[in-house]
């Protein structure tokens, strides 16, 4: 296998943690998880620029159908059976669904979406900047009101105790409880290394992603 993985900046560190010697890694900006469209034509590009691999990877899931319509004549594009970078860093999607289920409001944060500032606090803190923070405070508690839980997922990078305290203080700024869970990435460490089963989607050259490939 010849393969090449693009990933969201969101677990670029798991990435790096997982990645086998010698494998090619492209990073996206975080922020397009928010425009799925731009997701699709960005990857599109990347996926037909591509003249040195036969297997492209992607640290991505459905992601607001995001990856559909993804395509190649050459490659082989090979996605996690996930609906989004969550259920990658829990380690599977029935992880995912587990935690779902004991509480559908949560907020799960690691090293990537701290340091990207993909959490409520520090989009507070760019909304007093750019509206004052009466109206900052009332866009955050309009968007997150129903977020009862956060927990911080431990994928074993960066500084345990600073992101630990970082995640405890967002929690105390939404007014949330706050949980720890642990992951080994084996989602993402089988995504590298061609363990591919029924928790990937796998999309032969000449064929096209769906969002039925999924479910």
């Amino acid at each position: 296998m010849n393969a090449k993985i693009f990933a969201c900046n969101t677990i670029a560190d798991e990435i790096q943690k997982v990645l086998p010697a010698g494998m090619s890694c492209e990073l996206l900006p975080y922020a397009l998880h928010r425009e799925p469209r731009k997701l699709k034509l960005e990857l599109q590009a990347r996926i037909d620029a591509d003249q040195d691999h036969d297997t492209l990877l992607f640290g991505y899931g459905l992601c607001s159908n995001g990856v559909v319509n993804l395509h190649s004549k050459v490659h082989t594009l090979v996605i996690p059976r996930v609906h989004d970078c969550i259920s990658i860093l829990l380690g599977s999607r029935k992880i995912y669904q587990q935690e779902f289920d004991k509480c559908p409001g949560t907020i799960y944060l690691n090293k990537g979406w701290i340091d990207q500032g993909g959490e409520p606090r520090a989009e507070f803190l760019k909304y007093s900047a750019k509206y004052g923070e009466e109206n900052a405070r009332y866009i955050i508690e309009t968007e997150y009101n129903h977020y009862k839980r956060l927990v911080f997922i431990d994928t074993g990078v960066g500084d345990y105790a600073s992101l630990v305290e970082h995640s405890k203080q967002v929690a105390k700024f939404m007014g949330a409880t706050f949980e720890e869970r642990e992951s080994t990435c084996q989602l993402l460490k089988r995504l590298v290394t061609g363990e591919w089963d029924k928790d990937f989607v796998v999309i032969p050259p000449r064929m096209m992603v769906t969002q039925e490939s999924f479910f």
